[in-house]
């Protein structure tokens, strides 16, 4: 095969020959025509997630749901970053604190008073932050350039409690994943099949083909829980687990989707769900609230802003 030039047709074989595809052994259709490894793919429910999500105790106050340092946003992108830190608080988180340039912080401030903000920050004074907060949650809204890049490597080697990475963080690093070494174990990636294809150095249609494979050969190499974004989202873990979301519709198919979903994620962790539990809980309740967004707005005419007051009906509805 020439340098450079991809197999008409990719086989299994080609498959193994990646670092991160394990050869499959038997046809099990998840993605498109595309032969999976079988093994057990555990549907997320209604009751799982409310298992793994207590009320809330009387007696209690924000610093028990955890504190959420959102490194987010830039000029072009600056509803991406308050997406990211709603969805955050709308999840439960009891601080959220937006780090961005003056100008995303600016445009935040007067939709989200319950936010604090560290606007136009010193690298430094970021990255001493990052060591202080539960949970960081890093990339929506950021270019994916090498001055993002350098800072993404920067804050998971800073940070000390869970690390939610997302959109221009997650291209920005590309194929470089050693970066996420320093937060194996406790970093959830969040990427849709596009950056999952830069990450794991595959074509888009490979990942589409494949993503049972990719997504848990990605969780086991570097040690991160990867939520697999699409139709039916998928949630692997570094030992192998594997988790199907079942809510969710063609509504969440606009731009902001995500960064809300990396801010619910992230504000999940925050009130002490592992790594695991907060991303299977996130993606379950986005989904769930999109439904909920659907049946009163269409499909067509919702918008990821509308997911956040249906996510409290969701929570209501559940005892929550």
């Amino acid at each position: 095969m020439p340098a450079g030039k991809m197999p008409h047709r990719e086989s299994a074989a080609f498959f193994a020959r990646r670092s991160y595809i394990k050869p499959c052994k038997t046809v099990y259709h998840i993605g498109k025509g595309a032969c999976q490894t079988m093994a057990a793919i555990q549907d997320i429910t209604r009751e799982m997630v409310f298992s793994l999500l207590p009320p809330r105790a009387p007696e209690s106050h924000k610093g028990n749901y955890g504190k959420v340092l959102a490194v987010c946003g830039c000029a072009q992108y600056r509803g991406a970053a308050l997406l990211a830190c709603l969805g955050a608080l709308r999840a439960g988180a009891g601080l959220v604190t937006l780090a961005a340039p003056e100008c995303v912080c600016a445009a935040a401030a007067p939709r989200m008073p319950e936010a604090t903000y560290l606007c136009a920050e010193s690298r430094e004074a970021l990255l001493a932050a990052a060591g202080q907060y539960t949970v960081c949650l890093a990339g929506c809204g950021r270019t994916a350039d090498t001055a993002t890049a350098d800072e993404m490597r920067a804050l998971l080697a800073a940070a000390r409690g869970t690390f939610v990475l997302d959109a221009g963080g997650l291209s920005a690093i590309g194929t470089g994943v050693d970066a996420l070494a320093p937060c194996a174990g406790r970093l959830v990636v969040t990427p849709h099949p596009g950056e999952m294809a830069r990450l794991a150095g595959l074509s888009v249609a490979q990942v589409l083909q494949m993503p049972v494979d990719v997504a848990r050969g990605f969780a086991g190499k570097t040690g991160a829980v990867t939520v697999l974004k699409g139709h039916r989202t998928l949630v692997a873990t570094p030992d192998g687990r594997l988790y199907r979301n079942t809510t969710g519709n063609a509504g969440l198919a606009r731009g902001g989707s995500g960064d809300l979903l990396a801010g619910m994620v992230a504000g999940l962790a925050a009130q002490g769900l592992s790594p695991e539990a907060a991303a299977v809980c996130g993606v379950w309740l986005h989904g769930a609230a999109a439904d909920v967004c659907a049946a009163r707005h269409s499909m067509q005419g919702m918008l990821p802003e509308d997911i956040l007051p249906a996510l409290c009906t969701v929570f209501l509805e559940n005892g929550r």
